[in-house]
């Protein structure tokens, strides 16, 4: 399982608060960002691509797409709602509504979140859907495409670790995390690799 976070919007560039409800495209530095993990991981076989419904999703996988490769759209790991937070500017407000949230969910409260958003015991629920579905696949080569706060749950639930592990996953832009299961034990390869853009 190759799975790997969306190339840059300029939501990202201006360091702005995405989530679910801004659905924007990627920008120049975003498809470039997208064309050279492409031109890194278009020989590994792929038989499946995954996206989330989101432009920025669909986008970074457009050119696996291409060549035919099956693609399946799935909301479960779209990104999370940030609720009250979505579209704004990171700044000190947003920003404290924000850690706060964190320190709840670190210290076990993980029904809390943002105002008007979504918590982490959702979130939780629909990625272990979608863990168990991919888990049955057949296929032996699975290319996904998430979003930063989704990965990080999507990380932790395939190697079945607390929601508070979260934190310590980073996600730049296209960062790769490569996973292999033998149909009992999952294991982490990469993480966060990068070594595409260079």
């Amino acid at each position: 399982m190759y799975i790997f976070r969306h190339g840059e919007t300029e939501y990202n560039r201006l360091k702005m608060m995405q989530g679910r409800s801004i659905d924007v495209s990627l920008n120049e530095q975003g498809n470039s960002q997208v064309n050279k993990f492409f031109e890194y991981y278009k020989n590994v076989p792929f038989e499946v691509v995954f996206s989330s419904d989101l432009k920025r999703s669909i986008e970074s996988v457009a050119r696996f797409r291409e060549m035919d490769i099956p693609h399946v759209i799935d909301l479960r790991i779209t990104e999370v709602s940030w609720g009250i937070n979505e579209g704004k500017v990171l700044d000190s407000e947003v920003m404290e509504r924000f850690r706060i949230m964190i320190k709840e969910w670190k210290n076990g409260n993980h029904d809390y979140c943002i105002p008007g958003g979504e918590s982490a015991t959702a979130l939780k629920k629909r990625i272990e859907s979608f863990v168990h579905d991919i888990k049955r696949r057949k296929e032996k080569n699975i290319l996904i495409n998430t979003h930063g706060r989704a990965l990080r749950m999507l990380v932790t639930r395939l190697l079945d670790e607390p929601v508070e592990a979260m934190e310590k996953y980073e996600h730049n832009n296209t960062g790769m995390y490569l996973f292999e299961y033998d149909g009992e034990q999952i294991t982490l390869i990469k993480e966060n690799d990068t070594s595409h853009l260079n």
